[in-house]
């Protein structure tokens, strides 16, 4: 199935995206699904670093709980520069966060993307009716260097937690350029959908 789509996409960059506050990644994930009319094309599954929360209980009876599911969908660039491969992970794993980036690159790598992105929340005292900034940060000179031209602004300090920032130093590390773009929410908004960001799949 890779090695299909490395042949069929064109030049596609990876975007990552997890449940996190204001669920301001995985609304911005499921709005470019809708947009590009995307579909589902593999499942990664490292079971081995995910644990069972819970059992599912119906009609009186428990049944099997099952693991967080992360998928791989692709859409397609209409203007044939770079078509899109988005990554949705239902939950992040409680440890071996390193080992899953690695293989999620791994695998990314094999259906050719080039470049990484990853979208988060940047809690501040903004007031709830004011317009959202986005802010970014990248892992290589040029990279910055393409944001630098967009309407956004720069994160000058701090840390990019979860793996909306690991997934980025895996890149680094193997000479992958990416961004992380993080939207910004209030404080009061950090345990709930902000709604103006909301977007449901």
């Amino acid at each position: 199935m890779a090695d299909e789509l490395h042949q069929k996409l064109n030049k596609p960059w990876l975007v990552a995206v997890w449940p996190g506050m204001g669920h301001v990644a995985v609304n911005a994930g499921c709005y470019l699904m809708a947009k590009l009319g995307m579909y589902l094309v593999a499942e990664f599954a490292p079971r081995e670093l995910f644990d069972l929360e819970h059992v599912e209980v119906s009609n009186g009876l428990i049944r099997q709980g099952r693991f967080p599911r992360s998928r791989f969908f692709v859409g397609r660039d209409p203007n044939w520069k770079h078509d899109i491969v988005l990554f949705i992970g239902e939950a992040q794993p409680p440890q071996g966060k390193y080992l899953f980036c690695q293989r999620l690159l791994a695998h990314a790598k094999e259906m050719g993307v080039e470049r990484v992105f990853t979208f988060a929340s940047m809690a501040t005292q903004m007031h709830p009716e004011h317009d959202s900034r986005v802010f970014a940060a990248a892992t290589d000179a040029d990279s910055l260097k393409d944001l630098k031209q967009l309407e956004l602004e720069l994160l000058n300090g701090g840390q990019i937690g979860g793996l909306n920032g690991v997934l980025l130093g895996v890149a680094a590390d193997c000479d992958m350029s990416g961004a992380c773009l993080l939207g910004e929410i209030p404080h009061i908004f950090a345990q709930f959908p902000f709604p103006a960001l909301r977007h449901s799949c």
